[in-house]
């Protein structure tokens, strides 16, 4: 079917054409304007001809009936203005479309600090550590309320210093400082951000640096501890009970605490630790009479069927199920260590450096003292020395019992 040849475009034109599938490389509307239909193309093109410096040029202007003819017209003139004005209007759209898709791109990785924080986690920390709970409860604590609704990209150096300044406690602020950059390294790992805005502080500009802790407690201030817990009145018998389990196994806190109830073998005074714990290694500790005789009273506060020994209880209590990390923190702070003001400050961590320095003192061998912590042997004892001392841990522990059972007799005469 044939098409007249006419000088203007006119919208039934066009639709007619579409309706009989007419196909053409070109039609004018004037002023640049053009319009096509190939075999190739599923709607009419609108299309700008002009010629700048000699050479001729086009711009695809957009799809008909999407762009429509009198917005075709307004653009055509709109590049007729930038050519009188000596500009290229191709290279104006160019430019116009790579703002757009950076604008886009923008807009679609600009996620928040929070984001950035789950997405680490659950990537890096989450089912990996240990310590993860402990960790996220700090960063909800100190970087999130500071940071966590800004845009990655908007954290400056200076909202860094902000986070840094607001922290007290000298190591918690070298750990959110640590933390802080590996978040950071993650988002550029993650094509998010190309540099970290905590790259440049050190421990210098958080807590300084930290000398390892040496405190541990003298058999007169064991002695002070345990009349401090008898006497606390809001410190209870089971605050009492598991301060004086972690004293005589010599365990974490947070291992203790994770522990099911079908870990401890009471039959054969057992306690099977499993590989979740800070050094990955499973490890049997062996029970000494105290121990066994306090997991027996433990086992009596079951809530809600938990499987835990120390099972979550109260308002401070951990999703995980089993009692929070403060559980012993907050009382010993507020009924403990007021009752011990002769006695320089320590921390529920140092009873195991305690019961180290006493087991040296006990006679006990330094090996078999490592390994009732759960310690690993450094250099090439311990790759050679892979040996359990299960029978010597165990008389090790007896021994330190009694010391322990001396201790709190001392307390109550």
């Amino acid at each position: 079917m044939a098409v007249k040849n006419i000088g203007k475009l006119d919208d039934t034109d066009i639709k007619q054409w579409v309706k009989n599938n007419i196909r053409f490389d070109a039609r004018a509307d004037g002023n640049g304007l053009y319009i096509r239909f190939r075999e190739t193309d599923k709607n009419p093109v609108f299309f700008f001809r002009f010629k700048l410096a000699g050479i001729e040029s086009k711009i695809i202007m957009g799809k008909y009936p999407v762009l429509s003819l009198s917005k075709a017209r307004t653009q055509s003139r709109a590049y007729r203005t930038d050519l009188d004005n000596g500009k290229n209007p191709a290279a104006i759209k160019r430019q116009e479309k790579m703002e757009t898709a950076a604008k886009a791109l923008a807009e679609k990785s600009a996620s928040t600090v929070g984001e950035l924080i789950d997405d680490f986690f659950k990537r890096n920390i989450d089912d990996k550590c240990t310590s993860a709970i402990g960790i996220r409860q700090s960063v909800d604590k100190h970087i999130l309320p500071v940071i966590g609704a800004m845009k990655i990209e908007a954290v400056k150096p200076m909202h860094i210093s902000k986070m840094l300044d607001g922290i007290l406690s000298p190591s918690v602020a070298n750990k959110m400082l640590s933390i802080t950059k590996r978040i950071f390294n993650h988002a550029i790992k993650r094509h998010t951000i190309d540099s970290n805005p905590a790259a440049a502080f050190d421990n210098s500009d958080a807590g300084g640096d930290e000398s390892p802790r040496s405190r541990f407690l003298s058999e007169g201030e064991i002695i002070q501890l345990f009349k401090a817990m008898s006497a606390a009145k809001k410190f209870t018998r089971h605050h009492y009970l598991t301060t004086k389990l972690l004293f005589l196994l010599g365990c974490r806190k947070g291992e203790l605490f994770k522990a099911k109830r079908t870990d401890f073998d009471l039959i054969n005074a057992e306690w099977v630790m499993s590989v979740d714990n800070k050094t990955k290694s499973a490890i049997t500790i062996p029970l000494s009479t105290p121990a066994i005789e306090i997991i027996n009273e433990l086992v009596k506060h079951q809530v809600d069927g938990s499987p835990h020994l120390f099972p979550a209880m109260g308002t401070k209590v951990s999703k995980s199920g089993y009692a929070s990390p403060n559980y012993l923190t907050t009382p010993f702070k507020h009924y403990i260590h007021p009752l011990m003001i002769d006695c320089d400050h320590f921390t529920i961590h140092d009873l195991r450096r305690t019961m180290r320095t006493h087991l040296g003192k006990l006679g006990v061998n330094r090996f078999v003292a490592e390994r009732c912590l759960n310690h690993k042997i450094e250099g090439m004892q311990g790759i050679y020395d892979a040996g359990d001392y299960l029978p010597e841990r165990r008389a090790a522990l007896e021994k330190w019992a009694d010391f322990l059972e001396s201790c709190e007799a001392a307390a109550c005469a």
